[in-house]
């Protein structure tokens, strides 16, 4: 009898390696994803016939850079998958990833564009309502942040911002661009610098699309989608 248990238990505790090396090894391949940087889109399309697309952006988690220029030399500290339409830059904290709340999150995806035309994206800052309490008392607090969108290899935003507790808690930033038919990879960078007196869970983040045939900047989870399982095409990529 204390041979089965000792055996049942051994099994249960093999099936739950099998699956935490299968997470490891889908966290592994985000880590390292980066596909999206492709000049052509045929090339890009005919890897995604072969691959399974998921809605989300794959997200990466960095320590706050010094500056602008320095964002790229750093090494992320975790990965996932985020499919929240507004999200704050503390969201990496749900995922079990231990970096604290002031960080720099770098955005990759694929945005199927099914219309000719000048597509305009929008990235909208906005202060939550809790932060803009705690203020209401004392003086206002301030944030400077950052927002950078690159699409099919065309910098498409790139500018710092400021929000004020109780004065400019919400701030758009817009830009456009030509596309035609077909899916288009994404980029993000966005963070709030260090002087910032707003943590990442006091700021939230939306990223909008506006097509040809819409009249307003409007956001949804199926926006944005990433390749699920990229083994089979990172090599032709």
């Amino acid at each position: 009898m204390q041979w089965k248990k000792a055996s049942a238990l051994s099994g249960h505790l093999d099936d739950k390696r099998i699956l935490l090396a299968q997470a490891e090894n889908e966290l592994a391949i985000l880590r390292t994803l980066n596909p999206y940087n492709v000049g052509s889109n045929e090339v890009l399309a005919e890897a995604v016939d072969k691959a399974d697309l998921f809605p989300g952006w794959v997200t990466r988690v960095y320590p706050l850079p010094s500056s602008v220029e320095q964002a790229a030399f750093s090494n992320d500290v975790g990965s996932f998958v985020m499919n929240e339409t507004r999200f704050s830059l503390s969201s990496h904290k749900s995922y079990g990833i231990a970096q604290p709340s002031k960080s720099m999150y770098r955005l990759n995806g694929l945005f199927p564009n099914r219309i000719k035309g000048r597509l305009q994206v929008g990235v909208e800052f906005y202060v939550k309502d809790h932060a803009i309490k705690a203020s209401s008392e004392s003086m206002a607090k301030i944030s400077s942040c950052y927002a950078r969108i690159d699409m099919n290899n065309k910098r498409v935003i790139d500018k710092k911002i400021h929000l004020m507790t109780r004065f400019k808690s919400e701030q758009v930033l817009t830009g456009s661009l030509e596309l035609n038919k077909g899916l288009v990879p994404i980029s993000a960078m966005l963070y709030c610098d260090s002087k910032s007196e707003l943590n990442g869970s006091d700021i939230e983040v939306s990223i909008s699309f506006r097509t040809p045939e819409q009249h307003n900047l409007t956001t949804s989870r199926y926006d944005i989608f990433h390749i699920y399982n990229p083994k089979k095409v990172v090599a032709q990529l």
